[in-house]
C-alpha cells in the first residue's frame, strides 16, 4: 500500500547536489517549547511535576569546564595557579570561552542575495593542504615583536586546525620564559614546561612515546601541549642550545610542532626556534604602532641571511572591534610586499582571550585559519 504525498510538498530528487555544510560550524540550539500561562497563574511558572530539579548552570550559578566540549579539553576547579587561585576566575572562563562571533545575519544574508559564498568550499579545500603528509616532524615558529600581537592566540588557533583536518597528533610548545597564556587558551592543565622536557630530550637522551604522552597536556585526544614555564617563580633559563636541542628532540614524535615564542625577535627562545623552524608565522597586530614596526621587521628580515632563508607567513590579527585599520585591508599591503599575508577581522570570540573552540569561530574566520594551515605546511614541506 503506497501512501499518497503531500501535494503542498515539491517531489524530493535523490540526485540533486546537497548543500557543502561547514564542518566546523556549531550545531543547531535545540527550539525551546513555549508555555502558555494560564489565567490567575504567576509570571514564573513552577517546575512540571516529575520534571528533574535545576541544575546550577540553569540557575545561574558559573560552573566549571567539566562539561566543554570533548574536543576542547577541560579546566576543572580551582585550575591555573597552585592553591586553588585560579577558581574565582573559572565563572570568566566559562563565559568568555562560550562567546561566539559578533552576529553579523543582515549583512550575510545580502551578501548571499548577490554573491556566491563560497566559504565552506574554500575551507574544505585549505583542510586537505593541512592533511598533507610529511617526511620528518615540521617545527613551524610562530613569532611577533611585540606583546599582545595574538601570537599565542595564532599558535593555539593553528594547533585546533592540525587537530581538527589531520589523523595523527600535533603538538605545540611555549616557549615563553614567563607564565604563557597557552594553556588557557587550549584549556590544559598539568602539561610539564619545556624546561622539564629538556632534562629528558638532550644529552643523547630520547623519551619514549609514552614518557612524552605522560609529560604533556592533551588538549583534544590528537593536540598535546606543553605547560607554562613559571614566570617569576622560574629557575635559572634553560641555555638556548639545550631548548633547540629539546624541541627537535620533542618533534620527532609529531608531524606538526608549533613553537610558541616569547615576543621579540631577539629572544633566545625565538633565535633557537627559529635556528632549526621549518617554517615560521609572523603576527602582527592591525594597530598603527603594530603594522609600523611589522614593515620595518619585515624589511630587515629580507635583509638577514639567517632569516631570509625561513619561509614565512604574516598573520594580521584585529582585536579592536572600532579600529579604523581593518586586518584585511593591512594584509593586503603586507602581501603587494612580497609576503604570504592572511588575516582575521575581528572576532568575539577569539578577543576573549579564553579556551579557543573552532566552532565559535565566525565561517570567514575558520577559512583564513585552515588557509594558514594549509599554506604554512605546505612551505616547511619544501624546506629540508
Amino acid at each position: 500500500m503506497t501512501t499518497p504525498q503531500d501535494p503542498s510538498r515539491p517531489p524530493v530528487d535523490p540526485w540533486a547536489p546537497q548543500p557543502q555544510d561547514d564542518p566546523w560550524a556549531p550545531a543547531p540550539a535545540p527550539r525551546r517549547e513555549r508555555r502558555r500561562r494560564s489565567a490567575g497563574q504567576g509570571t514564573t511558572p513552577g517546575p512540571r511535576p516529575g520534571a528533574p530539579s535545576a541544575s546550577p548552570a540553569a540557575s545561574g550559578f558559573p560552573t566549571g569546564f567539566d562539561d566543554a566540549r570533548a574536543d576542547d579539553g577541560g579546566l576543572g576547579a580551582g585550575s591555573g595557579a597552585p592553591g586553588g587561585l585560579g577558581t574565582p576566575l573559572d565563572g570568566d572562563k566559562l563565559r568568555l570561552a562560550s562567546r561566539a562571533a559578533g552576529s553579523r545575519l543582515l549583512p550575510r544574508a545580502l551578501k548571499s542575495m548577490f554573491t556566491a559564498d563560497t566559504t565552506a568550499s574554500d575551507l574544505v579545500a585549505h583542510a586537505a593542504q593541512a592533511q598533507a603528509p610529511v617526511t620528518t616532524g615540521r617545527r613551524i615558529a610562530v613569532v611577533s615583536t611585540r606583546g599582545g600581537a595574538g601570537k599565542t592566540t595564532a599558535a593555539a588557533l593553528l594547533g585546533r586546525v592540525y587537530a581538527a583536518v589531520r589523523q595523527d597528533t600535533a603538538a605545540v610548545l611555549d616557549l615563553d620564559p614567563g607564565h604563557g597564556s597557552l594553556a588557557l587558551r587550549l584549556g590544559t592543565t598539568g602539561g610539564a614546561a619545556v624546561d622539564t622536557l629538556v632534562e629528558h630530550a638532550t644529552g643523547g637522551r630520547l623519551p619514549t612515546a609514552a614518557d612524552l604522552s605522560g609529560l604533556l597536556a592533551h588538549a583534544a585526544p590528537n593536540l598535546a601541549a606543553s605547560g607554562p614555564r613559571g614566570g617569576l617563580l622560574g629557575g635559572a633559563a634553560t641555555p638556548p642550545a639545550s631548548l633547540r636541542e629539546a624541541c627537535a628532540a620533542v618533534s620527532r614524535y609529531f608531524p606538526v610542532t608549533l613553537l610558541d615564542c616569547p615576543a621579540g625577535l631577539a629572544a633566545p627562545e625565538t633565535q633557537s626556534a627559529l635556528a632549526d623552524g621549518h617554517a615560521a608565522v609572523f603576527v602582527v597586530p592591525a594597530t598603527l604602532a603594530g603594522l609600523d614596526n611589522a614593515f620595518t621587521q619585515l624589511a630587515a628580515w629580507r635583509q638577514t641571511p639567517q632569516l631570509a632563508r625561513i619561509p614565512l607567513s604574516v598573520l594580521v590579527l584585529q582585536a579592536d572591534k572600532a579600529s579604523p585599520l581593518r586586518a584585511l585591508d593591512q594584509a593586503g599591503r603586507i602581501s603587494r610586499l612580497g609576503f604570504d599575508a592572511f588575516a582575521i577581522g575581528y572576532d568575539a570570540h577569539l578577543a576573549g582571550g579564553s579556551l579557543l573552540s573552532l566552532p565559535l569561530l565566525a565561517p570567514e574566520h575558520r577559512a583564513a585559519a585552515a588557509a594558514l594551515a594549509g599554506r604554512v605546511l605546505e612551505q616547511a614541506n619544501g624546506r629540508r
